[in-house]
Formats: structure tokens, sequence, C-alpha cells
């Protein structure tokens, strides 16, 4: 069987498509595990408290504002101590007290339990 022109570039569109849709699917499948592990942080996950140690804002481009991020430190409950960057979306002053949850296991992905941008407040 031999393709003709036309049905090769058929072909190419519906890889082309097949590829678009897989990646979409890997996307949208990888945001709700997000999703889904914040979520059981916030009802498993350990409270705690830390502080805003620095912050600095990363350059806006094209006319956008630069994003504000913040630099945590906190201390897990078995007494290690973590420095965490937040993209807060706001200025936080240095030495403000925010809230975090975190699971005993990974403390390095603890999420801010305080509202604003790229935080996950429950509401």
């Amino acid at each position: 069987m031999e393709l003709s022109r036309g049905d090769g570039h058929l072909l190419l569109l519906v890889s082309l498509g097949l590829v678009v849709a897989l990646v979409a699917v890997a996307l949208a499948v990888r945001t709700f595990l997000r999703w889904l592990l914040i979520r059981r942080m916030f009802t498993q996950g350990l409270l705690a408290t830390g502080t805003v140690v620095d912050a600095y804002v990363l350059p806006g481009d094209q006319g956008r504002a630069g994003l504000q991020h913040a630099i945590v430190g906190f201390r897990a409950a078995d007494g290690r101590a973590y420095r965490l960057d937040f993209d807060t979306g706001r200025r936080w002053p240095l030495g403000a007290q925010v809230r975090l949850r975190y699971f005993p296991s990974s403390p390095e992905r603890a999420v801010l339990a305080e509202p604003g941008r790229g935080t996950c407040a429950r509401r």
C-alpha cells in the first residue's frame, strides 16, 4: 500500500493532534494530582508557623509587574529547619509570621496556608 502525498500530510496532522491531546491530558492529570495532594495536606498535614527571612522581586517583562517572592523559614516537628521560596503575589515584610501546612515525610514540599497568589487557603 502506497501513501499519496495528501495521505502523508493527513497522517502528520493526525499524529500532531494526538501528541497535543496527550500533552493536554498529561498536564490535566498533573494539575489534578497536585490539587489532591494539597487538599490532603490540609486535612492530614501538620500546621507550622514560619517567618519571612528574605523577600525579592523577579522582574516582569513586556510591561507586566514583577513577581513577589518570599523566603520562609520554619522548623518541622522533628526539629529540622527549612527555608522555602514562595511566589506570594504580594510584598511581605521581613519577620512576618505565616502559616504553613506540610507532611512530616516531606516538609520541603510545604504550602502556604495564607490567602494570596500561589497559596492554598482553605475556606
